[in-house]
């Protein structure tokens, strides 16, 4: 095409075009120029609506990074190995603003045993740390007092009480003795460990303590268990057995499957990992701390329970709850929980302590924890239990 045909060309386009813009009416045009503005102003807005989703996606990225290098710096590096016991913890945060909460130590005791906390804080994020960090020490400080799992777990909840503001805390504290091969452990609002040996333990969760920072006395049970087989011992944390599983809590009974088929020496991240693959859904962080005993086939074995009851614990049917779900038989209840009410109405407060033999269960009433009240009720209480 020459110049001058190309010229032409575009004289009639414009020509055309003028015609067209004279006959719309000025309205319609006015129109058209709104709907125009109107347009390049929701693509702008568009552009900056994609952007500031990218620029808000990757804060988040940041700041869950920050929760998860933050929380990486209060949750140790263990060793493979303390003493004779393996140990093996991890940790996977939640993903999404559930992040921050959990907490888990393993350090071994002047005395030769070794000592578990595991634990959770009511918040989440970066605000959750100092709280954790608050926790986690203080109770680590009671253990390595040479407090009881029930001792340090009471006396935390008493100090930490005013400290936690409108936070609280689930926790479960142990040590392990590995010459008697005797775990003992104390939880607040808190699961139990899982002990699978040749078989699995089944704990009395009945009258359990209740989280520290509630408004309420914590404290108030402890479980001691023979562990003189090869076993694991799995403390975790609430997200582990809340995660959904086709729709259902991932649960207890899951996990124990899930630690028995990964075999005896199956890692904590093993057990992490295979609860996320299994689960559809993962709302809270999960932690897990395991511990590896070795021995033969004997199966680990409940050795005694314990409950602390006050004034107001024993006039309620908590005691008789607690006895029930040891397998007492309710001739001897009526005689133990007359004798708990005296000796917390005599001292405040009163322990029963339940041993388990060959022959039955054996109940005593102890104060503090020390002093055993040999009673003429109490002994009319262990006779009926053997």
């Amino acid at each position: 095409m020459t110049g001058r045909t190309a010229h032409a060309g575009q004289s009639t386009l414009v020509k055309t075009i003028t015609r067209i813009v004279g006959v719309v009416p000025t309205p319609l045009l006015a129109l058209v120029g709104a709907l125009a503005a109107l347009a390049l102003a929701l693509a702008a807005r568009s552009r900056m609506g994609v952007l500031r989703a990218r620029r808000l996606e990757s804060q988040r990225g940041e700041l869950l990074e920050d929760v998860g290098l933050l929380q990486a710096a209060l949750l140790p590096v263990l060793p493979a190995r303390l003493g004779s016991v393996g140990t093996s913890v991890a940790y996977r945060p939640a993903a999404g603003p559930g992040a921050g909460g959990d907490f888990y130590d393993v350090f071994p005791l002047e005395d030769g045993q070794l000592a578990v906390i595991v634990g959770d804080i009511s918040g989440h994020g970066r605000a959750a740390l100092p709280h954790t960090a608050l926790v986690r020490f203080t109770l680590r400080a009671y253990l390595e007092a040479g407090l009881s799992p029930r001792n340090a777990m009471q006396t935390a909840g008493a100090v930490l009480e005013h400290q936690l503001g409108a936070w609280f805390a689930t926790a479960v504290a142990a040590t392990y003795d590995p010459r008697d091969r005797v775990l003992v452990y104390a939880c607040a609002g808190h699961p139990p460990p899982v002990v699978l040996g040749s078989r699995p333990i089944t704990p009395t969760t009945a009258c359990s303590a209740p989280p520290i920072g509630v408004g309420m006395r914590t404290g108030t049970r402890q479980t001691v268990v023979s562990v003189q087989g090869r076993s694991q011992i799995c403390f975790y944390t609430d997200g582990v057995i809340e995660a959904k599983h086709d729709s259902e809590l991932y649960g207890v009974e899951r996990l124990t499957d899930t630690l028995a088929e990964l075999g005896p020496r199956a890692t904590a991240s093993a057990v992490l990992d295979r609860v996320a693959a299994q689960a559809d859904r993962r709302p809270d962080d999960m932690a897990a701390c395991v511990l590896f005993v070795d021995g033969g086939r004997a199966a680990p074995a409940i050795q005694v329970e314990e409950l602390e009851l006050d004034q107001r614990d024993v006039g309620s049917a908590r005691a008789e709850q607690f006895l029930l779900a040891c397998g007492v038989d309710p001739y001897v209840i009526a005689q133990v929980t007359r004798s708990a009410a005296e000796a917390a109405r005599d001292r405040g407060t009163a322990s029963l302590e339940l041993r388990y033999g060959t022959e039955g269960p054996e109940v005593s009433v102890r104060h503090d924890n020390v002093t055993f009240l040999q009673t003429a009720a109490l002994e009319v209480a262990g006779a009926g239990a053997t």
